[in-house]
This record gives structure tokens, C-alpha cells and sequence, in this order.
């Protein structure tokens, strides 16, 4: 996902039909349009508690929602949900027509019913119905990132040098189905590195590595989710490992080794 600043997001607003929000509207619209899904969460939930009605605000909303529902990933669904229920608290009629195509069309379960209950708190299709392309988004806001684009991101992250970094990395991976082949051999020689002397609190991220190497059916990552398996000292990781080995294909190909990703790794810290 390509993200804007909150400066440049501001000076956008500054010059758009904004002028009907008061400060606090401003400032979820700001987050809205973020291009960041955890603002975008928040942003929703205020709008939910709140009850806005503000159609300059709820136009946007709706324009990102009816923006990324086709094409989402796993990891996107909770806040597209609480989009959806955020433009049902308004009881704003005009926004019917985009949450019924989000429950007609979605393929995803979670989302169509969070939907189908937000268009239960509207009053019908009332006056000009929403429909995409209304509100004109920010260019690069909430775009789909290009293959590489995504790749080259989610390995900045693992080599960053931090556990929530490689966490972060390993649930895209896994939410995405990216299959990489350098990106898993990332997600494994950091796996066979930090499981030995793991503490307890590290066991998180060290079962999302797992669950990124399970996720692209791989069959050359088998030998490192087996030792795992049969080495941790901790039964929720060693469950980990065998939930995912078996998720890899059996073919007969050539397995992961420590030490073959051969770039530099860094010394997480934890």
C-alpha cells in the first residue's frame, strides 16, 4: 500500500469540498485518507461511536470501502468491516446502494455479514445514491501495490533488525499469499537462527514465521518446520511448526539449509 504524508493528506483537504467538517471531522478525514489501515480502523471507529452523518466525510469513506472490498487481503477485512459498519451508523440512505454491492459481491464471509448488518440501520435508498468515482481519491492512497513493490517492502521490513518488524512482515506474507521465494528464505533462516535459545516471549513472532512459510505451500521449507517441530522447548511453537509443515506440498526438491539465504541478516533485538 503507497502512503502520503499527513501534511500533504492536509494540504489535499485544504483545497476540496472539505469546508462543511468541523475540527474533529478534519481530523478523520485526515486518518481516512492516511493510506495507513490502522488509521483507517480508528478513523472508522469514531465515525461508528459518533454516529456521523457528515456526507462530505461518509462520501470518502465509502469511496475507499467500495476502493478495496473486491480485491482485499485477510489482514485488510477487520477494518474494511468496521468501514462498512461506520457508514451504516449513519442512517444515511444514500450510502445503500454501495453496501449492498459490498454484500452482493464480496467473497468474503466476515465482510458481507458485517455489511448486510450495517445496510440493515439504513432507511432504504433515499435521494442521490453514492456510487465509486464520486469523491476522487489522493493518487497512490489505498492502490494496490505492484508485486515487487510488495516484495521489496516486506523484505525491507524482515531485515530491518526488529522482532515487530519481521512480525509485521510474516502476517503480510501469510495474509497476502506471497509466495517468494527469497522472502521465505528469509522467514526460515531467521526461524532456524532465533528458535534454539527463544524465550517465551518471542514465541509470537517466531509462530507467525511458521505461518508465512506454511502459507506458501513450499515444499522446500519441510526439513526447517520439522526441526522445529522436534527441537523447541515450547509445545505452542512446536504446534505451529507441524500445523504449517503440513500445509507445504510433497515434492522431492531440494530443502532449506541454515546459512543458504546469504545476504546479510541483523541481530534482532528483542
Amino acid at each position: 500500500m503507497r502512503r502520503i504524508s499527513a501534511a500533504f493528506v492536509a494540504f489535499i483537504l485544504s483545497f476540496s469540498t472539505m469546508a462543511e467538517l468541523t475540527g474533529e471531522q478534519q481530523e478523520i478525514a485526515n486518518q481516512l485518507l492516511s493510506g495507513d489501515l490502522r488509521q483507517l480502523k480508528a478513523a472508522s471507529q469514531r465515525i461508528f461511536k459518533q454516529e456521523i452523518s457528515n456526507p462530505d466525510l461518509l462520501d470518502i469513506a465509502a469511496e475507499i470501502l467500495l476502493t478495496k472490498y473486491p480485491e482485499a487481503y485477510d489482514s485488510e477485512v477487520d477494518t474494511l468491516a468496521w468501514l462498512a459498519r461506520a457508514i451504516g451508523s449513519s442512517e444515511n440512505g444514500r450510502y445503500y446502494s454501495a453496501l449492498s454491492e459490498v454484500v452482493s459481491k464480496t467473497k468474503i464471509d466476515k465482510l458481507e455479514r458485517h455489511a448486510d448488518k450495517a445496510l440493515d440501520n439504513l432507511p432504504g435508498a433515499t435521494g442521490e445514491q453514492y456510487v465509486a468515482g464520486m469523491y476522487t481519491l489522493p493518487e497512490g492512497v489505498f492502490e494496490k501495490e505492484e508485486s515487487s513493490e510488495l516484495v521489496a517492502r516486506l523484505k525491507e521490513l524482515m531485515l530491518s533488525g526488529d522482532l515487530a518488524s519481521l512480525k509485521q512482515a510474516a502476517k503480510e506474507i501469510a495474509s497476502t499469499r506471497t509466495v517468494n521465494q527469497e522472502l521465505t528464505d528469509i522467514a526460515a533462516e531467521a526461524l532456524l537462527r532465533a528458535y534454539p535459545s527463544a524465550t517465551k516471549a518471542q514465541i509470537d513472532t517466531l509462530a507467525w514465521l511458521t505461518n508465512a512459510i506454511g502459507s506458501t505451500g513450499l515444499a522446500r521449507y519441510k526439513q526447517v518446520l520439522q526441526e522445529v517441530e522436534d527441537n523447541s522447548d515450547f509445545r505452542k511453537l512446536r504446534k505451529y511448526a507441524e500445523k504449517n509443515k503440513d500445509k507445504l506440498a510433497e515434492d522431492s526438491v531440494v530443502q532449506y539449509q541454515a546459512g543458504m539465504f546469504d545476504q546479510p541478516m541483523p541481530d534482532y533485538t528483542y
